[in-house]
């Protein structure tokens, strides 16, 4: 069979060898637009949570705790002492190490790169790790008898950025 259309004649077979070249084409672009969108995607969700640490860094109560861990926590901290701080101390500090917490599990399980976790994290880890090691080791013998799971189950994030942020687990150049 042939067909004419514009003085050209064209048989079925070349028409649907045509037809099938323009319709894998059409697939071609639709695959790579699909691709490129994806791409896009990824990198605007890295973005997204990349906004974690910000915005737990950027809170009046976040910055309440770094204060209260410059000057109220210590290495040798007691009971008594954490007892002593005011409610709203407490709080700062429970936010705070909550939220580091946070971002640690989401740096260790890869949700955030580790180099966006030390932009953020990195010097104050290296700063205060020690203190908050010791202020969850107070809090936690004070309140073992309620939670009979270790430190590191509830802690895990926290104590994986001491380890991976404390000063001897950096590389020194000289």
């Amino acid at each position: 069979m042939r067909a004419q259309r514009l003085g050209y004649t064209i048989d079925i077979e070349t028409a649907a060898n045509i037809g099938e070249t323009v319709g894998g084409i059409a697939i071609l672009f639709t695959l790579l637009f699909g691709l490129r969108q994806m791409k896009y995607w990824n990198e605007n969700r890295r973005y997204e949570i990349g906004w974690n640490p910000a915005h737990h860094m950027n809170n009046p109560l976040i910055h309440r705790g770094f204060s209260v861990s410059t000057n109220k926590l210590h290495v040798n901290l007691t009971i008594q002492e954490m007892v002593a701080l005011s409610r709203e101390e407490k709080d700062a500090m429970n936010a705070m190490m909550i939220g580091m917490n946070d971002i640690g599990l989401l740096g260790k399980n890869g949700h955030l790169s580790l180099g966006l976790v030390e932009a953020f994290c990195g010097p104050y880890v290296r700063v205060f790790g020690t203190r908050w090691r010791r202020a969850v080791e107070v809090f936690t013998s004070a309140s073992m008898f309620q939670n009979d799971k270790p430190i590191e189950a509830v802690w895990g994030g926290l104590y994986w950025l001491m380890d991976t942020f404390q000063p001897s687990s950096l590389s020194v150049e000289e």
